[in-house]
């Protein structure tokens, strides 16, 4: 599995199944965040975030991959995604996702969210794509922002809903601890979640930050009892 789509499978979480309608949308602040990744034991590179409001519902949220070392080598391992998302009295919902990668920003998708047919349609990794959906469904990047939103709100996910070219993956939601980690902002205390797919030996853990609006602080992705990678926040910057 490459860098980046490790960083999309994995880091960029599940969707939030919401137990009940979210709070309106001011309760969730535009940030900007950097990580380090580490794939196993080595130093492949750095990931950054950034949420940004455009208008009273809609929000933009964009992911760059910097590859370091050999992992240079890899052009996909040099990503850029962006999803536009609706986040309202409905919860998060996507409108458009789109990605790009390597220095020429080739194009890897470009999906369309129809919330009134329940179709999404266009391209993804190179194959035509039209895929029926259903309340909950997130794409690779708003289900980040859609965990995050239901946490800061007071909702509980319970489950996983993520687009595929091939249809929707469902995935299980649990909390499974707490720890405070130390970082180069100073300790900060989290709650652990853990997201896992039936019958896969991937596992992902997320370590969230109630002070800082449940913004993950740590993300790793275990195989049976193994480490395969690992992210640590680095920055953070919120409005």
């Amino acid at each position: 599995m490459s860098v980046v789509n490790a960083i999309r499978v994995g880091f960029l979480l599940g969707c939030a199944a919401l137990a009940r309608a979210a709070p309106g949308a001011d309760e969730l602040r535009p940030f900007e965040t950097r990580y380090d990744f580490v794939w196993r034991d080595m130093n492949a590179g750095s990931a950054s975030f950034s949420l940004q409001r455009l208008s009273d519902t809609e929000w933009s949220y964009t992911s760059r991959t910097q590859p370091r070392g050999l992992f240079s080598l890899f052009s996909a391992a040099n990503a850029t995604l962006q999803s536009r998302m609706y986040i309202g009295p409905g919860g998060v919902r996507p409108l458009h996702f789109s990605g790009r990668q390597g220095s020429s920003g080739t194009t890897t998708a470009e999906v369309s969210f129809d919330w009134e047919q329940l179709r999404a349609t266009g391209r993804f990794d190179g194959a035509e794509v039209d895929v029926a959906l259903r309340a909950g469904v997130q794409d690779d990047l708003s289900v980040q922002v859609a965990l995050i939103y239901a946490l800061a709100t007071g909702t509980t996910p319970t489950g996983i809903a993520l687009f595929d070219k091939s249809g929707v993956r469902d995935y299980e939601y649990t909390q499974v601890g707490a720890e405070t980690l130390r970082t180069p902002l100073g300790e900060i205390a989290t709650i652990i979640y853990r997201s896992h797919r039936s019958n896969s030996p991937r596992s992902t853990r997320f370590w969230c930050a109630p002070a800082y609006g449940y913004i993950p602080v740590r993300a790793q992705q275990q195989r049976n009892d193994e480490v395969e990678w690992t992210m640590e926040l680095r920055q953070l910057h919120r409005d």
